[in-house]
């Protein structure tokens, strides 16, 4: 095998690696290469001397830490496509159905930490307002209005506190679910590529 050759089949072993990263793992193999053909090697027997092209792809991206996708639905087959294309009105309508429930999933359980963010700014708006207005209202207008102020101030701090306890935990969870839907998403048109 020459050195053409291997890194075609290295690149077909990488067809679902963008090209910069493709890049790396060909540098790597021509250095390979030229080193064994400094030390005395002709080129088909620095070549034999490597891993398999399927190898050295699968430890390339086990030591980056690649992701390995490819798409799932089987559009080979003729018969295929002519199904899909004919069938688009129903199952189009059935995954824009389905789309727009999720989304308005994802809308409606997205309010509760939209909702505690707004109550803790407003909270904290009314917090401090009340609680520093309450001496000149104590002054000038009467003494248990200023009381009833600074009352309403302390009652809005605590609301506060519980509306940024809400918005963080809310937060993280709301992230953590569409994360994971997206990725449950994903595996229903992609899978994990472990054949090499």
């Amino acid at each position: 095998m020459t050195e053409k050759e291997y890194l075609d089949a290295l690149n077909k072993a990488l067809k679902w690696l963008p090209k910069p990263e493709k890049e790396i793992c060909f540098n790597y193999a021509r250095e390979m290469i030229e080193d064994r053909i400094e030390n005395g090697f002709s080129e088909a027997e620095a070549v034999a001397q490597l891993e398999t092209p399927g190898q050295m792809a699968k430890a390339f991206l086990e030591d980056r830490g690649s992701l390995k996708f490819k798409f799932s639905l089987p559009l080979n087959s003729g018969l295929t496509v002519i199904l899909l294309v004919l069938g688009f009105p129903l199952w189009g309508a059935l995954l824009l159905a389905g789309l727009m429930v999720l989304l308005a999933g994802f809308l409606i359980a997205g309010c509760v930490p939209f909702l505690c963010v707004v109550l803790t700014v407003s909270l904290l708006f009314v917090a401090l307002v009340s609680v520093s207005a309450s001496p000149f209202v104590m002054g000038t207008v009467s003494f248990t209005a200023g009381i009833i102020q600074f009352g309403v101030g302390m009652m809005a701090l605590g609301g506060l506190i519980l509306a940024a306890l809400g918005a963080s935990l809310s937060i993280p969870w709301f992230k953590s679910a569409v994360m994971k839907t997206a990725q449950n998403l994903r595996s229903l048109f992609f899978q994990e590529v472990k054949k090499w």
